[in-house]
């Protein structure tokens, strides 16, 4: 039975020292840091959609979805029916498709792999594809019936130009492919014989658009290729001049204002790791870390992915706020705050 998903509330933010910047296809020109001011929102994965000028935010705790305008400063919850505020279900993977523009996909996951740090990982695991256009689900498709919750710890999605969407499971490490119909999901990559699911693998996807390689972050800060054209899905590892070691890594993402060229790997406590390639993502290049800005009251926000809106480039600042509301699954944070790092960015880049 597909989810519906119905409008909660519309907020205003609070937009902190906007700076011009040259116009883009189709939004107006956007960057500085800016506050989205919303009880409970807490984000943890979101990507841009220059089709409807939106961000898009998986809203982990509360397991919804939201969309934000920094032009309008509207923020729009939408609710999953059976699946939010429960406590025991997250949503973090969100993503805008660039092929399919009407198109956004979106991540439900247990949220037992993250509270035992993968030794459990049953309960719920859903990818749904959402017609933003329509206001409604184009289909959904249960995860679990795949996996026989023998792996799980889904948090980041991708789709390639014919239609496929790859999900990321990071306890242990796997990528599932699934058909633009949804009817059919491939063990794309789930190693054999499966390491013990207490192992953490791999933290986030990203596609270089127009082409076939997608490009995963692995572990221990080390970047992985793959091949979108292959029936299975075949690692390789990239070698990363000057490159460093996290003990921690998740969402990938590679923003439109470098061409495919730079990955930025969210850290948690660290940051943003900036990489580089001049070769089609056969050899990068470590440019540097971008470190988390403190913002007065509103501390304690750890890395969990980066991610473009208009023409900057904004850190999304995690939050795990204990104790929860009582009657509520999640803190008692209204405050969000996001970023621009686009000036730390480009000197790593351009010099």
């Amino acid at each position: 039975m597909k989810a519906l998903l119905f409008p909660l509330l519309l907020t205003t933010t609070l937009a902190l020292s906007p700076r011009p910047k040259p116009p883009s296809d189709k939004c107006p020109p956007f960057s500085g840091d800016f506050i989205i001011n919303y009880f409970q929102l807490y984000p943890e994965n979101a990507d841009w959609d220059p089709a409807r000028c939106l961000l898009w935010i998986g809203c982990v705790w509360n397991a919804t979805v939201a969309t934000y305008s920094p032009y309008t400063h509207k923020t729009t919850v939408y609710e999953f029916p059976g699946t939010s505020h429960t406590g025991s279900v997250h949503i973090g993977g969100v993503a805008w498709d660039p092929y399919s523009p009407n198109l956004v996909t979106i991540l439900t996951d247990s949220a037992r792999p993250w509270d035992t740090a993968g030794a459990d990982v049953s309960g719920e695991h859903k990818l749904i594809k959402w017609d933003a256009v329509r206001g409604k689900a184009v289909w959904e498709v249960d995860l679990t019936r795949t996996t026989g919750e023998k792996y799980g710890g889904f948090q980041d999605v991708e789709t390639d130009r014919r239609g496929n969407t790859y999900v990321v499971g990071t306890w242990p490490g796997t990528v599932l492919r699934v058909d633009k119909t949804g009817k059919k999901v491939k063990e794309w990559y789930v190693p054999k014989p499966l390491p013990p699911t207490t192992e953490r693998g791999i933290g986030g996807l990203a596609v270089v658009k127009g082409t076939e390689v997608l490009l995963a972050s692995g572990p221990d800060g080390g970047l992985l290729r793959f091949d979108m054209t292959k029936e299975l899905g075949r690692p390789v590892e990239i070698k990363i001049k000057n490159g460093r070691k996290y003990p921690l890594t998740d969402a990938a993402y590679l923003p439109d204002r470098y061409g495919g060229k730079v990955i930025l790997v969210a850290l948690g406590p660290d940051g943003i790791m900036v990489v580089k390639s001049d070769d089609g993502w056969k050899g990068a290049e470590y440019l540097g870390t971008v470190a988390n800005r403190p913002v007065s009251g509103l501390e304690g926000g750890f890395v969990t992915a980066a991610t473009q809106v208009g023409d900057a480039i904004y850190i999304v600042n995690g939050y795990w706020d204990i104790p929860w509301v009582p009657g509520t699954v999640a803190g008692n944070r209204t405050l969000f705050p996001w970023l621009d790092i686009t000036a730390d960015v480009d000197r790593l880049v351009w010099g």
